[in-house]
């Protein structure tokens, strides 16, 4: 039976602890008293009932009671001096925050599910040499004997011209195989999905919408199977509508089942087919990345050659959407983690402070009676008050932080959107919240053990330990902050070498509009000339433009290039080449010198860039020469010489389009003043031209620019608030150690300046005293700050790791915030008096 009484007493630990106190010791002795008056299991039994039910009754109650009690001595507590718990509160919040902002990028990307069929067997082959390619029955046949996979489908993604009656408008349009529904698991939430051989040429004039084009373009009509759709001028009848927040791959708005089928949508510029596959069973992704691997040496064996990037690979679906912003996600959450636990030593030393100045009350808390549990409890609730108004606050951080990310590094799908409600992530910021309570709350408790009342309460020196368990957490904090410190200089300095870097053209006053004919009427070379020249004629009557110009592929908007190999009329080979056609202008709006010639004139001239020039190995003197594209052995004679453009740089060939205009052009004008005050007008000037074409990304290149540079831009105001924050927790942090380290020793201060020694000494001893745990943060922290690294290239293109003359500055700005908080916090003991502070205590 002594086992029975145990286990009560046990239970009785979920009532508070000064209930406990008073009534444990009875409730014992009752229970232990019924127990053995009960003769039959069944008494027993109601006898376990009974005490189950009282203490599921009554122990919330007490332990409500008694918060309410604590929390309203926490208020008064804090009320009196409220500076430390506000700058607690609001460096935690942040901390918080800015963590639970981070995790809900990851849980978007990597935790929660994707909107198909088991999405863990899902799979991308990158590229793949089995694709649609090869042709609709190569396909089929290829994914029907494969060893790993139940499936696969094919897709391509474009941007096309929507008309049915109404305004053109772009949209991106997916032209799949025919099993890409069947493949994801995916159903139609009006109509149907694609059927069996409906990919097949002749058969594949059908189309499904997205739900929310169904929404609105069509009003949520349930009658919409039938409809008739214009995608880039050819029909297709809708017969499906997408579920909602389905809208995979790349936020499709159509379907069609074209991607075997050159014919009904053909291609004219750079096009990419992927392939998403479903995994048998028992093929695990790295045993089927293996044997994609055999079956692409066998088959194309150059394909596994090259970067990550380019190489062929098979990779779950979920990391592939994932993509660049998991990494960079993944180096943001630790750079957060370094703030947190910076944050988290700050608030320590204030509570071990706090702790410490109350050591008074405490030991007369517990003369009076109050057990260890008691006097734990209240420092636990003080903690507890802390961090609970922190996470509320680091909430609100936390909305921001997704909102800013979803405009920096938008999620790829509308499922993956980031935000702050979701289970996953309302219980991150609750446990950190309730773990840092926890941690904040055993700190002060391991002190309150040692209290010794009798002796406590007339000496006053800290009790034994705390002001070695301030030197680690200040030099924890110094180490923390100079990783943060030379990270934030090393990607400040990329990012200004991005800002300042020589694009080879002038992006102020330059309006850009893209403009695509395809799916209206203006077919062929001619009505598409006559275009493209009567919309540039209006652009130049406009009052105020100064030259305008066009351009296939305008850098800082493009990423997909045409590449080929050209050859010089001497037998020297140049590849690869991107290749770009222009309308004459465009040089002269961009404000892109020409090194030597002129712009292109009259067909089969060219102009070069001085990458291809140097190449070529013959520079300036390429004038006149001829250029043979590989492709159709035809020459061209180079006119003009122009400076290399950095986006997308390398060797790079600029023809006229004249002879054979492209479906679609981006519209250069250069404006005096203000460009984006001729946005509206240059827009509508256009539109007049047929309103049947869609004008569309109507921006000036300075906004092209600021896009492009967002991301980085981010990343580095991130990390430089981060490190700026931690430095003012650290400095903090410091003052509070020197402070506190003072007002304990005024006694010491007192008796050493009584027996002669100088003001200077004793200041220069604390100084040094206070520094010691700095330096020893900062060797820990440059070792850190080195290894971090080779992290940052995945915030920043091109970031090198951090140089030495970076930790030099990282270690003097940490050494002088140590010195000047040290040095102000130890200016008090010029202002003791000795005898005072001998009769201090």
């Amino acid at each position: 039976m002594p086992h029975r009484p145990k286990i009560y007493s046990w239970l009785l630990n979920l009532y508070p602890a000064r209930f406990r106190e008073e009534y444990q010791a009875p409730m014992e002795r009752l229970f232990q008293d019924d127990y053995r008056d009960a003769a039959t299991p069944a008494g027993r039994l109601r006898v376990w009932a009974h005490a189950l039910s009282d203490v599921a009754t009554s122990a919330p109650i007490e332990m409500f009671r008694e918060l309410k009690q604590d929390l309203k001595y926490t208020l008064r507590i804090y009320r009196g001096r409220a500076t430390g718990p506000v700058a607690a509160v609001i460096a935690l919040g942040l901390a918080i925050g800015a963590s639970t902002g981070v995790f809900s990028v990851l849980n978007a990307l990597l935790l929660r599910g994707l909107p198909f069929s088991d999405p863990v067997q899902l799979v991308e082959l990158r590229n793949s040499p089995f694709s649609a390619m090869r042709g609709r029955a190569a396909f089929n046949a290829w994914q029907s004997q494969s060893p790993y996979l139940q499936g696969a489908a094919t897709f391509s993604l474009e941007d096309a011209t929507l008309a049915e009656g109404r305004d053109a408008l772009r949209v991106k349009v997916a032209e799949t195989s025919g099993n890409f529904f069947q493949l994801l698991g995916t159903q139609a939430v009006v109509g149907r999905t694609f059927a069996p051989g409906e990919d097949a040429p002749g058969r594949n004039r059908v189309a499904i919408i997205s739900h929310s084009l169904w929404q609105q373009s069509f009003g949520g009509n349930y009658g919409v199977t039938g409809a008739l759709l214009r995608i880039d001028g050819v029909p297709f009848t809708v017969i499906g509508v997408a579920p909602p927040r389905f809208d995979y791959p790349g936020k499709t708005d159509v379907w069609v089942p074209t991607a075997y089928d050159f014919e009904t949508t053909p291609k004219r510029g750079a096009f990419l087919f992927q392939t998403v596959a479903r995994l048998k069973p028992d093929a695990s992704v790295a045993k089927a990345r293996g044997m994609f691997e055999a079956e692409v040496q066998h088959t194309a064996p150059k394909l596994l050659q090259g970067d990550a990037l380019n190489r062929a690979n098979l990779i779950s679906l979920q990391n592939q959407l994932a993509g660049p912003v998991r990494q960079a996600a993944w180096v943001l959450a630790g750079m957060v983690f370094l703030v947190l636990l910076t944050a988290c030593a700050n608030v320590a030393q204030l509570l071990l402070s706090r702790t410490t100045e109350r050591r008074q009350e405490l030991a007369v808390r517990s003369a009076l009676g109050a057990s260890r549990a008691r006097l734990v409890q209240q420092l636990t609730t003080e903690a507890m008050a802390l961090t609970l108004t922190a996470a509320a606050l680091g909430l609100l951080v936390a909305q921001w932080t997704c909102h800013l990310a979803s405009s920096i590094a938008p999620a790829p799908l509308t499922t993956q959107a980031y935000t702050v409600l979701d289970w996953r992530v309302l219980a991150f910021a609750v446990t950190l919240a309730v773990l840092m309570s926890i941690f904040f709350g055993v700190l002060p408790a391991v002190l309150v053990g040692r209290l010794q009342p009798a002796g406590q309460i007339v000496r006053l020196q800290s009790p034994p330990g705390t002001r070695r368990a301030r030197a680690t957490l200040v030099g924890l904090q110094a180490a923390l902050t100079i990783i943060l410190i030379a990270s934030s200089i090393t990607l400040g300095r990329t990012f200004l070498q991005l800002l300042h870097a020589d694009l080879g053209f002038q992006t102020a006053h330059v309006v850009t509009l893209n403009v695509s004919l395809q799916g209206t009427p203006r077919h062929g070379a001619q009505a598409e000339w006559q275009y493209y020249s009567a919309a540039l004629d209006r652009l130049r009557a406009i009052p105020g433009v100064e030259s305008a110009g066009a351009v296939s592929y305008l850098p800082l908007a493009s990423n997909i290039y045409m590449a080929f190999g050209f050859q010089m009329d001497s037998g020297r080979t140049v590849k690869p080449v991107v290749t770009n056609g222009i309308i004459p202008g465009y040089f002269e709006a961009m404000r892109t010198p020409f090194l030597a010639g002129g712009d292109v004139a009259r067909p089969g001239s060219i102009v070069v860039n001085e990458a291809f020039a140097q190449s070529a190995g013959l520079g300036t003197t390429i004038l006149g020469r001829n250029v043979i594209a590989s492709w159709t052995k035809t020459p061209y004679s180079v006119v003009g010489v122009v400076s290399t453009a950095r986006y997308p740089g390398g060797p790079q060939i600029y023809f006229p389009v004249e002879e054979e205009p492209p479906p679609a052009l981006t519209l250069v004008a250069r404006v005096p003043g203000q460009a984006a005050t001729y946005l509206a007008k240059c827009r509508d000037t256009v539109r007049s031209v047929d309103p049947q074409v869609p004008v569309y990304d109507v921006m000036t290149l300075d906004q092209r620019l600021d896009t492009m540079l967002a991301r980085p831009r981010f990343y580095t105001t991130a990390t430089l608030f981060l490190a700026g924050l931690a430095l003012l927790l650290a400095a903090v942090g410091i003052y509070g150690m020197a402070a506190n380290s003072i007002a304990q020793r005024t006694q010491e201060m007192g008796v050493r300046l009584a027996l002669g020694a100088s003001y200077h000494r004793v200041r220069a001893m604390l100084l040094r005293e206070s520094t010691l745990p700095v330096l020893a943060g900062l060797a820990i922290g440059i070792g850190g700050a080195a290894a971090s690294g080779q992290f940052l290239a995945h915030l920043i293109e091109n970031a090198q790791p951090p140089d030495l003359w970076v930790f030099l500055a990282a270690a003097a700005v940490l050494l002088l915030i140590g010195w000047s908080a040290s040095w102000t916090a130890s200016a008090r003991v010029l202002s003791i008096e000795p005898a005072v502070a001998v009769r201090n205590e």
